[in-house]
């Protein structure tokens, strides 16, 4: 039976796993199998660690597009790399001479990431494996440096239009002024013309009178 240990996954999802084991009486052997459905950052690499034997391999491997990955394969341990966005599915198969107890342990790098952990104990002579290996590129946010220069330029450029709008007030008042002033020169020259009409007008009638 499987048992199924991962620290929490911060940036790694890991699919549940669907056990099937079968069981062949005429050779007295069990298999058991398991499939992972994962996620990661580009580049990224899985790392599969288990009980030493000479029977291993790695097969049905197929991505989406055609991207490159590198497998490296040894008596203890399986290696699948790449540094391309996709999506993977390969199969690993180990195999021993009798029934193992053992804990695979599986480690996802993600990126620039801390590792994720993954362990899983069986008891089985054969043990198949069927990854999906989902590769994204890793989002990227923005420091406290660049929030920081974002915010004094969007205080600046804030500071800026309440120049100009203060500008523009000020100059329609400052016309505004003129155009009073204006008027006033106006009025008090055409009254200063009637008051100088007027008085020439009073002092003919005394000359006449």
């Amino acid at each position: 039976m499987w048992m199924f240990k991962a620290r929490p996954l911060l940036i790694l999802f890991l699919g549940f796993l669907l056990l099937t084991p079968a069981v062949s009486r005429a050779e007295e052997t069990i298999e058991e199998a398991a499939t992972l459905n994962l996620q990661a950052y580009a580049p990224a690499r899985i790392v599969i660690t288990y009980s030493y034997t000479q029977n291993f391999s790695v097969s049905d491997v197929s991505t989406l597009g055609r991207p490159e990955y590198k497998i490296i394969s040894g008596p203890t341990s399986i290696e699948f790399k790449t540094a391309h966005t996709d999506t993977f599915t390969f199969t690993v198969e180990i195999k021993y001479p009798a029934i193992l107890g053992q804990s695979i342990q599986i480690a996802v790098f993600s990126a620039g990431n801390p590792p994720e952990g993954i362990q899983i104990n069986v008891k089985t002579s054969t043990v198949k494996l069927r990854f999906t290996l989902t590769i994204t590129e890793e989002p990227s946010y923005p420091s406290a440096q660049d929030v920081a220069e974002q915010v004094v330029r969007q205080v600046a450029n804030e500071l800026t239009l309440f120049k100009q709008d203060t500008k523009q007030i000020i100059d329609v008042q400052n016309r505004n002024l003129e155009t009073q002033w204006i008027l006033v020169l106006i009025n008090l020259a055409i009254n200063s013309s009637l008051l100088v009409t007027l008085t020439m007008w009073k002092r003919r009638e005394k000359e006449e009178g």
